[in-house]
């Protein structure tokens, strides 16, 4: 056997702060609570970029947008983008483990490039083409690259597909099964309504009250002061259905690899391509629901839970800074993938395997710092930092995140942070230099302009820009 089976779930919008895990104590997450109970929980995951399709090419390349060369979500609606394979220079994690070994199926979300195709390194796909849509709706998938139609809640489908794929994956070999829910995706307030009503009586007192930021401005699903209380309890309660569907729906997934008595021979990941704002910090989405567009606590922080039972201790917190690029080393590490090998060592992949952490061992040489980009904005992140540099068209940033969590206190200007930022700048310089193509680096692109005529849209009422 190459390895164990693996199950990575790569949900998308889904902020940690929404967990029970993590600490909220509203909304109802019992299967990932149980994930984190008997396993590890990364404390400090964060996204590379906080929007998704080059979020979910760092996780499935483990390289920099810098080097895959997709810097904004995809709008595979425009043929030109979505008939295009934006990984084709790439050697994918899932092609990594088809060659490995491993049978490899993904049901969900795709969203890199031909999503009404299988991609390449899976040998069984149920996809969503070109637009995601709405949550329950009547949608044409695509299941080995043929159209079927179905009308209902697409966490089901999804999960229902996931399901067909470990019935007929070959006992002789592992699997590879990506799951890509897109229930916390908005639109928000659109979900089952037995769920939706279970969560009328919610205080949502997990969720901070709307405060405007005071420069950023926002440009996301909805402006605070343009909706009523009730409005926007019914977009939260959405969220929060969105969580527990997610989550129950996952249990019939644990359910039946209990039945076949592979669930303990199974790594199961839970994380998302990015967070997700609904009016923390004065704003509704992820990176690009603000402009200046935005690298914040709450659109780079993701949930990262594995569980592995007689490998992974059961409890362990880890409180390391991790990110998708140490995400992808981990799962190589423990499929018996050698990114080593002469072919593959020139890619320069930035990451480091986080498995030690997750088997409980303690690095002491763990770079705590993270680095970030969304075209041409780069960030670097310490413990206690955060320096986000825009080249000259709008004001850098520098916070101290342990004296101003909310990240309204600019001192990038200040004198008595001049030699801060200097060291700060000269190691996301140095990062760069290494994790740079040329010819796909963000900073050829400049900040984000409107939507043209072609893309300008309200995307499931959450407006999303692109690059032209």
């Amino acid at each position: 056997m190459a390895g164990p089976n693996i199950l990575l779930f790569l949900t998308d919008d889904h902020g940690p702060w929404s967990l029970g895990c993590y600490g909220n104590s509203e909304c109802r997450s019992p299967t990932l609570d149980r994930l984190a109970a008997e396993g590890v929980r990364f404390a400090n995951a964060f996204t590379p970029c906080p929007v998704c399709s080059p979020a979910r090419a760092c996780l499935l390349t483990g390289r920099t947008p810098s080097q895959v060369g997709i810097h904004d979500w995809l709008w595979e609606v425009d043929p030109q983008i979505g008939d295009r394979d934006w990984l084709a220079e790439e050697i994918t994690l899932p092609q990594l483990l088809q060659q490995a070994g491993y049978y490899c199926g993904l049901s969900g979300k795709w969203h890199l490039g031909q999503s009404h195709k299988t991609p390449r390194g899976f040998d069984w796909c149920f996809g969503l083409p070109r637009r995601q849509g709405k949550h329950i709706q009547e949608y044409t998938y695509h299941l080995n690259n043929e159209p079927v139609t179905l009308t209902g809640n697409k966490t089901g489908f999804i999960t229902d597909y996931a399901l067909r794929f470990l019935e007929q994956a070959p006992a002789d070999r592992p699997f590879f099964l990506n799951v890509g829910y897109i229930a916390t995706h908005s639109p928000y307030g659109e979900h089952e309504p037995d769920l939706m009503a279970s969560y009328a009586g919610a205080s949502f007192r997990d969720i901070p009250v709307y405060e405007p930021h005071p420069w950023h401005k926002n440009e996301g699903m909805i402006n605070g002061d343009q909706f009523s209380p009730h409005d926007l309890r019914r977009l939260y309660a959405g969220y929060y259905a969105a969580v527990t569907d997610m989550d129950r729906h996952m249990r019939r997934i644990f359910d039946a690899l209990g039945r076949q008595g592979r669930l303990d021979d199974t790594l199961v990941i839970y994380t998302a391509d990015h967070g997700c704002a609904l009016g923390h910090q004065g704003f509704w989405g992820k990176g690009n629901s603000t402009r200046p567009l935005n690298m914040y606590e709450v659109s780079l922080r993701v949930p990262l839970l594995m569980r592995w039972p007689g490998r992974i201790p059961a409890g362990k917190v880890v409180a390391d800074g991790v990110d998708h690029y140490d995400h992808f080393k981990a799962i190589c590490a423990v499929a018996g993938v050698d990114l080593e090998r002469a072919h593959l060592a020139e890619r320069r992949y930035p990451g480091r395997s986080l498995w030690p952490l997750a088997c409980g061992q303690t690095i002491a040489d763990w770079r705590q710092t993270r680095f970030g980009e969304y075209g041409d904005l780069r960030m670097i992140r310490t413990p206690g930092h955060k320096l986000v540099r825009r080249y000259g068209h709008r004001p850098d940033e520098l916070f101290d995140l342990r004296q101003d969590p909310l990240e309204k206190n600019n001192l990038a200007a200040q004198p008595t942070a001049a030699d801060l930022r200097a060291t700060m700048e000269a190691e996301l310089e140095e990062f760069y230099a290494k994790h740079d193509d040329p010819r796909h680096s963000g900073l050829r692109v400049k900040e984000l302009p409107k939507q043209n005529d072609a893309a300008e849209a309200w995307r499931d009422g959450l407006r999303e820009a692109r690059f032209p």
